[in-house]
């Protein structure tokens, strides 16, 4: 289950979700998109284990991405795009997902799993589904 529980940090019974709320510094906003992402994925997918994603849109990782399960650090991105009857690549916010950080006994910090993903859902929602499928063993409702 994905679901949220507000303490300091976004925790969960399934789901952890640590955010960088720092606006000044964030290179991609955090909060807002945590919340959405986790209540789409709760509507399309049953995760019958414990998933810790933190999010930071911090270039300094302050929300810890990479010794989280799924970690989404804030970063550029590009998107192909129409302008003037030209199709172009175009910047957009985007994040760099990291996989299989641990902390406490043995921590050691997750591996780029792939960078520049858009940050627009229609692109993130497909790949965190794939992610949590593959390696968290989620299940379509």
């Amino acid at each position: 289950m994905i679901s949220l529980r507000f303490v300091n940090r976004l925790d969960s019974l399934g789901t952890m979700l640590l955010l960088n709320l720092a606006p000044d510094s964030s290179l991609i906003e955090t909060k807002n998109r945590a919340i959405e992402l986790s209540k789409r994925l709760e509507e399309e997918l049953k995760v019958d284990m414990p998933v810790r994603i933190h999010w930071t849109g911090c270039p300094n990782s302050c929300g810890q991405a990479q010794v989280a399960d799924i970690g989404l650090m804030g970063g550029p991105a590009r998107v192909e795009k129409e302008i003037d009857g030209k199709v172009k690549k175009v910047a957009v916010e985007g994040v760099n997902i990291f996989l299989g950080g641990k902390v406490g006994e043995d921590p050691f910090l997750g591996e780029v799993y792939k960078k520049g993903v858009p940050a627009d859902y229609k692109y993130l929602i497909p790949v965190m589904k794939d992610i949590l499928k593959e390696k968290f063993g989620a299940m379509e409702k």
